[in-house]
């Protein structure tokens, strides 16, 4: 009779895998000293400051120099009629004025040998008739503008007072004899010089005319 060999179990403990073994968790007390915010440092408040006011610096300066390019940008915005001739009411008194010493109307020789006045005296000299222009640079008419804008004035004695800048002065008896209407923002005057006469003209239509004609 066959003999059953009976197969004993393998050893528990050479059947169990060693486990690995957990790390204990951090106590509550430990996380939170972990997580606990930390307050800045006085070195870090003082950095911090200075960033902040280096920046509040900068902002500042840029802001001002901008602001300082937007008015010098305002003042170089060319004026109405800035490539043209202009008078003062002083200038306008020696061109129109009454001269006792010549018993004539215009003193010339004040504008001679003034390079400064170059131009004008050449122009005062070689023309018959001298125009002067009153405009107000702050309401300006579009039709004498696109006249004047549009016209080759080239050896013309055509010059130009802005009221806007020289109206109070303009209203002294040494200029009387040009029959100025100051409340008015255009006055075109014509002196002829050779006959010594002056006619002032005031409305518009009759601006535009005349300027026409030079």
């Amino acid at each position: 009779m066959a003999r059953v060999q009976q197969v004993q179990p393998a050893n528990k403990k050479n059947q169990v895998k060693n486990a690995p073994v957990s790390q204990p968790s951090k106590s509550k007390q430990e996380l939170a000293k972990t997580n606990a915010k930390r307050e800045p440092s006085k070195n870090e408040i003082l950095f911090f400051r200075i960033g902040m006011s280096i920046i509040a610096l900068t902002l500042i300066t840029v802001a001002i120099v901008f602001t300082i390019q937007y008015f010098m940008n305002q003042e170089e915005e060319p004026g109405l009629f800035d490539d043209y001739i202009h008078l003062t009411a002083s200038e306008l008194t020696q061109l129109t004025g009454y001269d006792s010493n010549s018993g004539v109307y215009g003193d010339f020789t004040y504008f001679a040998g003034q390079e400064s006045y170059e131009e004008l005296y050449e122009l005062i000299n070689t023309n018959t008739k001298i125009y002067v222009y009153f405009y107000s640079a702050s309401s300006p008419n579009d039709d004498i503008v696109e006249l004047i804008k549009d016209t080759d004035w080239e050896g013309k004695a055509l010059f130009f007072v802005n009221l806007d800048l020289q109206s109070s002065n303009l209203g002294g008896a040494e200029l009387s004899h040009l029959n100025l209407d100051l409340n008015r923002t255009n006055l075109l005057v014509t002196f002829d010089v050779e006959n010594q006469t002056f006619s002032t003209e005031i409305r518009v239509v009759d601006i535009v005319r005349e300027l026409g004609r030079i």
